[in-house]
């Protein structure tokens, strides 16, 4: 067998597994889910603040996010696009008018994200 040969066939072989394992993840599809736990709608109805649970199975905790979104939008599953924080504290989220957001409750959590504007809106923690 000359050397090309030998470079493609080990090639393939290393090629196959990682092929196989990248088509398993695909079929096993998003491991993570979000569960709603509350939506405020902002004063016109345009916008609204979303808060859920977002748990992403055994091996990771879960953990409290907020997302705006406009009103007519389903939540996707995907992470929270302006607040999110460790576990499940009780977190109050308030429209102060149609560009402010309060949300309450966040003192002494573990905040991995945390925007203070989002497409206009400003976003206020207490």
């Amino acid at each position: 067998m000359s050397r090309a040969a030998f470079v493609i066939a080990g090639a393939t072989l290393l090629a196959l597994p990682v092929a196989a394992l990248l088509g398993f993840v695909a079929l096993l599809g998003d491991v993570c889910g979000n569960d709603d736990l509350r939506e405020t709608i902002s004063p016109s109805g345009a916008f609204k603040a979303v808060l859920f649970r977002r748990d992403c199975g055994a091996t990771t905790a879960c953990s409290t996010q907020l997302s705006i979104l406009p009103v007519w939008r389903k939540l996707p599953n995907e992470g929270g696009n302006v607040f999110v924080v460790a576990g499940e504290p009780w977190i109050e989220v308030r429209w102060l008018d149609d560009t402010h957001l309060a949300v309450s409750g966040t003192g002494g959590c573990r905040v991995f994200h945390q925007l203070s504007d989002f497409r206009g809106v400003q976003i206020q923690y207490q």
